[in-house]
């Protein structure tokens, strides 16, 4: 039984990198498609494009900052629990 759940997350580990890669992605877009539509509507060249662009590169790095961090913090309980579990046998 734990070979099949170990097979399973194995299966489904790439679609983590996928989410990653969109959490990158789409705050970085994003911010460029609505600076640009905003640009548009108020007659201005590229100003909220560049701004937006850069807020969604910063929302798009803290994304991956705050996904790493959360990761070790995962592994450390992990980590815990199994030499607590050691510990006990």
């Amino acid at each position: 039984m734990t070979g099949q759940k170990e097979k399973n997350k194995g299966k489904f580990r790439g679609l983590g990198l996928i989410s990653l890669g969109w959490e990158i992605a789409l705050p970085i877009f994003g911010g460029v498609i609505l600076g640009f539509y905003m640009d548009r509507w108020l007659q201005t060249k590229y100003v909220f494009t560049l701004i937006l662009l850069g807020f969604g590169i910063f929302t798009g790095y803290y994304n991956l900052y705050k996904r790493i961090e959360l990761e070790m913090l995962r592994k450390k309980l992990h980590d815990e629990q199994k030499n607590k579990g050691d510990d006990q046998q």
